[in-house]
């Protein structure tokens, strides 16, 4: 009786390989954005609080990074997930978007994370 052992490389397992990948580039996201971010403080010239509106969908490190100079700065913002809302998806295409993030800072438009711009807005 012989016994056979079908064992597969692990590399040659895809859900693996994409899985691993996932994760690696999940850390790598975190670690770029508090990089990214300034230890500047934010000096609010317009509006207090400011009016924040931003439309990003879930996969988007770039607003995975806007979200966390947010956060950073305790700057209240409303967020609209274009992938999961019709409405807000034609919204996004009527205000110029084509890609994610779109910012509206205090009714000015900014086209992906540009942390001076949303300075100068704020």
């Amino acid at each position: 009786m012989s016994s056979t052992n079908n064992k597969t490389a692990f590399y040659k397992q895809p859900a693996i390989i994409i899985f691993s990948l996932f994760i690696a580039g999940f850390f790598l996201v975190q670690y770029f954005s508090k990089q990214m971010l300034s230890d500047e403080p934010v000096v609010l010239t317009k509006a207090q609080p400011p009016e924040i509106v931003m439309y990003s969908t879930q996969n988007c490190p770039y607003c995975y990074i806007t979200k966390a100079f947010f956060k950073k700065h305790n700057l209240p913002y409303v967020e609209h997930d274009i992938e999961r809302s019709e409405k807000h998806m034609q919204m996004f295409y009527l205000l110029g978007g084509q890609g994610t993030p779109l910012v509206i800072i205090n009714k000015e438009i900014i086209h992906g994370f540009d942390e001076r711009q949303m300075r100068k807005a704020l």
